[in-house]
C-alpha cells in the first residue's frame, strides 16, 4: 500500500510540474460576435484548465485570459472554438503580487 501511496504522489508532482501558465488572447470577426456570446453563455472549461484571470477587450471583440494547464488542457479549451476564433497562446510567468498571490 506504501509503494501504491508512493506512486499516486508522484503521478500528482509530475501533473503538477506539467501544468504552466499560459496567456489566451481570443479573437473574432464581429460578423461571429453573436455565436461566440451564444456559445460562450453556455460553454464550461475543460476539467484540466484553470482560469486565474479573464478579460473582455472593450473595444470587442477579443478575449483575453491567463489559465493554469497543460498541453492536453489547451487543446480541449481551444476545440470547441476553432471555427469561430483565433487562438494567440504563450506561456507567461508571474512576477510582483500577482506570483505572492498564485504561489499560496
Amino acid at each position: 500500500m506504501i509503494i501504491a501511496a508512493g506512486a499516486s504522489q508522484i503521478l500528482k508532482t509530475r501533473k503538477e510540474v506539467s501544468m504552466m501558465y499560459f496567456m489566451m488572447i481570443c479573437t473574432w470577426d464581429p460578423k461571429d460576435e453573436r455565436e461566440v456570446r451564444t456559445r460562450r453563455a453556455t460553454w464550461e472549461w475543460p476539467e484540466d484548465v484553470q482560469v486565474i484571470s479573464e478579460f473582455y477587450d472593450l473595444q470587442g471583440c477579443r478575449t483575453i485570459y491567463v489559465v493554469k494547464s497543460d498541453a492536453k488542457g489547451l487543446i480541449a479549451a481551444r476545440a470547441a472554438w476553432i471555427d469561430v476564433l483565433y487562438f494567440e497562446i504563450f506561456p507567461v510567468y508571474p512576477v510582483g503580487d500577482t506570483k505572492e498571490r498564485l504561489m499560496k
